[in-house]
């Protein structure tokens, strides 16, 4: 099984970086310009869009409860 990672720290000129390669590249063609995975730049830009007041609607089904 694969050890969890922490998180990495993206600095606000990186996420402006990534928002500005999205525009004309994949997720994933960004994760390897920038030496990481698709899943962390989905994430980062995920972080970055709840940070500026994002709720996903009630509806939706990734707001259902987490079976832990």
């Amino acid at each position: 099984m694969d050890e969890m990672r922490p998180r990495r720290k993206w600095t606000n000129h990186e996420l402006s970086y990534v928002k500005y390669l999205t525009k004309c590249n994949s997720t994933s063609e960004i994760g390897k310009i920038l030496g990481t995975t698709k899943n962390a730049i989905i994430g980062a830009l995920y972080r970055d869009k709840v940070r500026d007041g994002y709720v996903p609607s009630e509806d939706s089904k990734y707001t259902g409860p987490k079976n832990l």
